[in-house]
């Protein structure tokens, strides 16, 4: 091996060094480096790994397009067209994250270099194409890259975890949140601003949706601290569900939704709808997750809302599972602000303690022949540089001035989003949007169950122990048709009109130790294999 030849390398013959010298010599002659500024990649069969590494280096030079690691991916930041797919519909021009797959990587790699393969026959290097090897073999390094993480994307000034304010555009390593503006000018935020500043900023929020026709004050505050978590729902680790109801259609619900929105993403709100199966509304959910959607609308919830996969997503800051058309599993942050809207409704279940009820009440029998002013969307259009604005201010004025000693009330497994969107209305007067948790609760089926049950089984059988089986004989022996009601409403057999003692059991199972207007079922011990049941004061 010759002196100038690298190991592993083609050997370089006279032809190619010939070739290599007239091109140094007219480069050299017309000021332009040799591959325009772009490294030269040489295709070598064995030498995988060095040039996967080397392509890695030469897309993380190119400024024309940037990749990020998110997860189990590599991904870039486009804007989103318009797409409606099966129980989704996004409209087109907010930011969003796709997937790199390898097709487009290859081009990527391609424009980001100059690769090069020899050529036995006429012993030269050619130009070439990146090879799909090396792009299928980058995209299978997981956990290896070095490419910077991606946590969200933002189209307007935020505020990083700690609570100071993100409004430079581009790349936040701090926060791994990638903030581009799509051409608007945000007006500054003072980091400092007074008590005095926060309640004039707070005035330009009540103003957007004063023609809202909320129910009650808690309503309103409902409105505001939804508006505050569009804003900065990314920095937040958890964040509870906005659900938006109305006792007829046409009231404002999903106007309020885009509007919500439009704040954060400048485009209209997308909507998934509640699948009938929640492995179905599970994937859905998880594909707005790996998107960055900033807002998504659960949209005319007909029937009881809950989910377990709900639950999580609302209470963790990133979610796992298989999204729709992919095989493999996929854990992603959960940064996105979820709604839901529906005439009447009702939430069920643990969800009751993870949502937030907007209440909208046009007091109309016809709300669709309302005339307005103004479209409520066009006002947020206009207003949006000025609203954001507003929102931030009224933040980090609370968080700069609030007295050590304003200790609020805090609410479990949404402490961030409590600090950042609650706290600082009820600083202002206004009243606590966690109020709203006495509709929920009120308008829950389950816990209507619960309270009816506990009632009926202390009128049948005060303090005294029984199992499953042995209520639902003394139920129907004794002729208490309370009781024989409440049971046949939680454990009836499916398609059957008999209590079933397996399922009535379960439920017992369920809800013990749950305490309902001051009672609870306790379990107390065993009979004949079976679980003793009895109801018992709860103890303060």
């Amino acid at each position: 091996m010759s002196t100038d030849e690298t190991p592993g390398s083609a050997p370089s013959s006279p032809r190619q060094k010939r070739s290599d010298a007239i091109a140094d010599d007219f480069h050299a002659a017309t000021g332009l480096p040799p591959t325009g500024g772009r490294p030269v990649i040489r295709w070598v069969a064995g030498e995988l790994p060095r040039v996967v590494d080397e392509a890695e280096a030469a897309i993380m030079r190119y400024t024309d397009e940037i990749l990020f690691q998110r997860g189990p991916m590599v991904v870039r930041v486009v804007k989103t067209a318009a797409l409606t797919a099966r129980n989704f519909t996004r409209h087109a021009g907010s930011l969003g994250i796709v997937p790199v797959d390898k097709t487009h990587l290859t081009e990527l790699m391609t424009r980001a270099a100059v690769w090069e393969k020899y050529d036995g026959r006429s012993e030269v290097w050619r130009t070439t194409n990146a090879p799909e090897t090396v792009a299928q073999t980058y995209l299978a390094r997981s956990g290896q890259w070095k490419l910077p993480h991606l946590v969200s994307v933002i189209s307007a000034p935020t505020l990083r975890p700690d609570g100071s304010l993100l409004q430079d555009p581009g790349y936040d390593r701090q926060t791994g949140t990638w903030y581009d503006p799509c051409g608007i000018e945000f007006p500054r935020v003072e980091p400092k601003p007074t008590q005095k500043a926060a309640l004039a900023a707070l005035d330009k929020l009540l103003t957007a949706i004063d023609s809202l026709p909320f129910f009650e004050k808690a309503d309103t505050s409902v409105a505001l601290a939804l508006m505050l978590t569009a804003l900065v729902r990314r920095s937040l680790p958890t964040a509870p569900l906005g659900a938006i109801t109305a006792p007829t259609p046409s009231s404002g619900k999903t106007l309020l939704a885009d509007c919500l929105s439009i704040l954060a993403a400048g485009v209209k709100v997308p909507a998934m709808s509640y699948a009938a199966k929640d492995e179905e509304a599970e994937k859905t959910a998880l594909t707005v997750l790996m998107g960055g959607d900033p807002v998504v609308l659960i949209d005319n919830i007909e029937r009881p809302l809950g989910g377990a996969w709900l639950c999580t997503i609302l209470t963790s800051d990133t979610y796992q599972g298989r999204a729709l058309g992919r095989n493999e599993m996929v854990r992603v942050p959960t940064t996105t602000l979820f709604l839901a809207t529906g005439n009447k409704l009702v939430i069920q279940g643990d969800l009751r303690t993870r949502a937030l009820l907007c209440r909208i009440d046009p007091k109309s029998e016809r709300p669709d022949h309302r005339k307005f002013d103004v479209d409520l969307k066009d006002v947020f259009l206009d207003r949006r540089v000025e609203l954001v604005a507003a929102g931030l201010t009224v933040i980090r004025a609370y968080l700069h001035g609030r007295e050590p000693a304003s200790v609020f009330r805090p609410w479990g497994r949404f402490e961030r989003w409590s600090q950042f969107c609650r706290e600082p209305l009820m600083w202002l007067g206004l009243t606590d949007p966690c109020d709203s948790y006495s509709a929920i609760e009120a308008d829950d089926p389950d816990r209507q169950d619960h309270v009816q049950m506990l009632a009926a089984w202390v009128g049948a059988f005060g303090d005294r122990a029984v199992t499953a089986r042995e209520a639902i004989r003394l139920a129907v022996s004794g002729g208490n048709e309370g009781l024989q009601d409440v049971l046949a409403d939680i454990a009836k057999e499916r398609g059957g009109t008999s209590v079933s003692p397996k399922r009535l059991g379960r439920w017992l199972h369920a809800h013990e130790g749950r305490i309902a207007q001051g009672r609870k079922f306790e379990r107390a011990g065993e009979q004949q294999g079976s679980a003793l049941w009895r109801v018992v004061d709860a103890k303060p």
